[in-house]
């Protein structure tokens, strides 16, 4: 699981419109942070030129075991790895892949 301190506020979208306040967590209770858009947010902003996190804390530990295994697992800088063992670059992309290996075609 990874969370991180709010040092500027913002919204985020992804987690239905929840506004983040500096001094929070992130992510709030009940939503689970997406390690790129953690990336994200942890550099400055193109057009804001602000940061909105900081202190990130990964504690694999937390993880279950069934996340762990799940596929599309993602490597790092928009590649996933596939259940086959195969790589593809963006999150939707390697979710079709999988699924069509889940499904035969």
């Amino acid at each position: 699981m990874i969370t991180a301190k709010v040092v500027n506020p913002f919204k985020a979208l992804e987690h239905d419109g929840h506004m983040y306040k500096a001094g929070d967590t992130y992510p709030a209770e009940g939503y689970m942070a997406d390690e790129e858009r953690v990336y994200f947010l942890t550099g400055v902003h193109p057009e804001y030129k602000k940061i909105y996190l900081a202190d990130v804390l990964i504690n694999e530990q937390e993880e279950t075991k069934e996340q762990v295994s799940e596929f599309p697992k993602h490597t790092g800088k928009g590649y996933y790895e596939l259940s086959d063992g195969t790589k593809v670059k963006g999150k939707e992309e390697a979710i079709e892949a999988e699924n069509a290996l889940k499904s035969g075609e």
